[in-house]
């Protein structure tokens, strides 16, 4: 079958598509979304069916509607996975699925099928998978004086912990990570801002035990090298890819007990489950200890989660799909146009290159010849090394921001905004994502807001800034950010609101709907909203 993802998101890469592909389905990633270029990519791939997972600047609410009518002229069935229920279902998901008239949704959380059903969509529970081709054991085993005792790869969000969104992560940092500390067992922390949390947990982390986030590639060699990583879990039901992926790798899960993840793992059997810090602190003590005993847990877990990668989710999707009669199972039209495109074995993107490699290339030059980084050339391709072969074909990923200069230099402005007014910065990276792709869209507004922040003219000149000045329009947003959290007790939702709506609006509607003020808001304004929070609760994560 033929597979068309509306979507632009580059993390798509080790996800789903992939699964479709090593299933033997042809997959096209849509890129960037216009009203001229839908259409015609219907038209010339002809899909089976269309499959949205993602958010981006490119998805607003009207084209979301109009990816929905466009879908339903070529009378394709759209099909939507909700990755994030069941914490964004009201304030993202089921407003999308409806908007783009979904004819069926795939949710990760059990308990939001009745929502969609509800509003009379059809809808059944899919976990996440998880990558083989590039997460599994090393090729040789890591000498023990080499490995991680414990690791923490995960970002822990200081600001949303601060304030009322993430009450479950919260408790999971509490249970999972302040014996960590106390009992001072040796670990490394991967994920920006953990050098931020003394204040809640009393105990500081060694500042040579805090990393970056790592890539991909560097995940999966921290897997490989971890005896145990602690998984924080922001949901109960909540399954995350971090945990298959490593679990994949050869490490040992250690997280909260939580009825979810028995849908996939068993505490004792190939997982660890703590219910209270002084249970941590016992787990890691053994475990650590007993090295005989963590190698069975480890290997039974890496042959658990063999029954749940993207492949197995593809042919869970196209089963269901089939048996609810919305696409039919005749391959007999697909193989009839396979002619038409080169199968790679691999999702490509309609913006994509594909490079024929050639005697003597190597994969840097390759990276070099197309100016894309080399660590973006092994994610596009899967590739764990940098050994190619002659006649093999790559997927060469169009160029996007984060290659530019002017985006690496945004960003630093971006931290240094950040640590100048105490604010998280995945909440300025956010803002400066949705505002304008990180200085990609930085003009003049049709409401008149200018610059990386979207400031307007009085709102600059309130704070004492140029607004043509990227750093100063910097500082400006953060500032405004600052003084409207301040303005709104630390409430998130209704600082961005102001932000994006104004203060007056968001007052009225809150003063009208209460806790239900984000309906009241026009739908720019809960995209807006949704948008950023979503960016925060994803960024650090690998």
């Amino acid at each position: 079958m033929r597979i068309l993802f509306l979507e632009k998101n580059q993390a798509l890469l080790h996800g789903l598509p992939h699964g479709f592909c090593d299933a033997g389905h042809q997959v096209m990633i849509s890129g960037l979304l216009t009203e001229s270029n839908l259409p015609a990519l219907l038209q010339r791939f002809q899909p089976d069916f269309i499959m949205m997972t993602g958010w981006g600047p490119e998805l607003t609410p009207t084209q979301q509607a109009y990816a929905g009518e466009q879908a339903k002229k070529a009378r394709v069935p759209l099909i939507y996975w909700a990755e994030q229920d069941p914490a964004f279902l009201d304030m993202w998901s089921l407003p999308v699925a409806l908007r783009m008239q979904a004819d069926f949704v795939f949710t990760v959380s059990p308990e939001s099928v009745p929502s969609y059903e509800a509003a009379g969509i059809r809808a059944a529970h899919m976990d996440v998978g998880y990558d083989p081709k590039w997460y599994g054991p090393g090729e040789s085993p890591t000498p023990d004086e080499s490995r991680t005792p414990v690791a923490v790869v995960f970002s822990p969000f200081p600001y949303m912990y601060r304030h009322q969104w993430g009450h479950e992560l919260a408790d999971a940092l509490h249970t999972l990570i302040w014996p960590l500390l106390a009992k001072r067992i040796p670990a490394r922390f991967y994920g920006k801002e953990w050098g931020q949390m003394q204040p809640f947990f009393g105990w500081s982390i060694p500042q040579n035990g805090t990393m970056s986030k790592p890539s991909p590639l560097e995940a999966r060699r921290v897997y490989q090298e971890a005896d145990i990583v602690i998984e924080l879990q922001s949901s109960e039901q909540h399954i995350s890819q971090r945990m298959l992926e490593a679990a994949a790798c050869g490490s040992l899960l250690l997280a909260r007990e939580a009825s979810g993840l028995r849908r996939i793992f068993t505490p004792g059997h190939d997982r660890l489950a703590s219910s209270s810090p002084l249970q941590t602190a016992e787990l890691l003590s053994y475990y650590m200890e007993k090295s005989g005993e963590r190698r069975e847990l480890q290997a039974q877990a890496m042959r658990t989660v063999q029954a749940h990668t993207y492949e197995q989710r593809a042919k869970s999707i196209i089963r269901t799909l089939v048996e609810e009669g919305i696409v039919a199972n005749d391959r007999t039209a697909s193989m009839q146009r396979e002619e038409k495109f080169l199968r790679l074995g691999q999702p490509i993107c309609s913006s994509d290159t594909v490079h024929a490699v050639k005697p003597g290339e190597s994969l840097w030059g390759i990276a070099q010849t197309y100016g894309i980084s080399i660590e973006r050339l092994r994610e596009a391709n899967r590739l764990v090394s940098d050994l190619i072969q002659i006649g093999q074909f790559l997927r060469i990923p169009q160029r996007i921001a984060e290659d530019d200069e002017q985006c690496r230099r945004v960003k630093k402005w971006l931290d240094k905004a950040a640590r100048l007014f105490q604010l998280d910065p995945c909440l300025l990276y956010g803002i400066a994502y949705a505002e304008s792709d990180f200085g990609q869209n930085a003009g003049m507004s049709t409401a008149g807001a200018f610059g990386i922040m979207q400031l307007k003219q009085k709102t600059a000149q309130g704070l004492g800034v140029d607004r043509n000045d990227p750093w100063q329009n910097i500082v400006g947003g953060a500032m405004y950010i600052k003084e409207l959290l301040h303005e709104f007790a630390g409430d998130l939702p209704m600082a961005l609101g102001a932000y994006n709506w104004g203060k007056n609006h968001v007052r009225m509607a809150a003063q009208q709907a209460d806790k239900q003020w984000l309906l009241l808001a026009p739908e720019e304004t809960q995209h807006y909203v949704a948008k950023i929070v979503k960016y925060m609760s994803e960024a650090g994560s690998v």
